[in-house]
């Protein structure tokens, strides 16, 4: 279980809330739950897309947060945020071909989740693993374009503990 003294889930920021769900994931990972692994990941990716839409709608074009929140509702989920707000508000910037490589890797993300939640399949430890390679990427790409610190790693290692 998490530390008694942490700050609640609904008070953390988008980073801490990105590590909390990242560091979750890597716990579900070694624990085999394949399948909420998935979720998981899925979560995470578009916590992160939130970070860099907010960041760029927010903080560089000073919109109002009750606004951004809308357009985030309203593009809904990852491949909306893409499609809808990130990809045309970089178009012909450096960062379009981050984007474009972004929506092209995070599609398997995107199938699988699905795969699980619509469908109720079940997933082997290999796709699991392959989608949490493609979300470390992901993660990590859209936490360098919104100026974050931020990073995550997919390598899972003893000392970490299960959440």
């Amino acid at each position: 279980m998490g530390d008694k003294s942490s700050k609640p889930y609904n008070e953390r920021t988008l980073e801490e809330k990105i590590h909390s769900n990242w560091h979750k994931t890597i716990g579900l990972m070694k624990r085999g739950e394949f399948s909420t692994v998935i979720i998981r990941a899925a979560t995470t990716v578009e916590l992160a897309a939130n970070l860099l839409v907010k960041h760029e709608f927010q903080h560089n074009r000073k919109l109002p947060e009750h606004f951004v929140d809308n357009l985030m509702m309203w593009a809904n989920g990852l491949m909306g945020k893409v499609d809808r707000l990130l990809l045309p508000i970089y178009k012909n910037t450096d960062s379009e071909n981050a984007l474009k490589e972004v929506k092209k890797r995070s599609k398997d993300i995107n199938d699988e989740r699905n795969n699980v939640v619509h469908r109720g399949q079940f997933k082997a430890k290999k796709i699991a693993e392959k989608v949490l390679k493609e979300a470390e990427f992901i993660v990590n790409k859209f936490a360098k374009l919104s100026g974050s610190q931020l990073t995550v790693s997919s390598v899972i290692t003893d000392k970490e503990k299960d959440i």
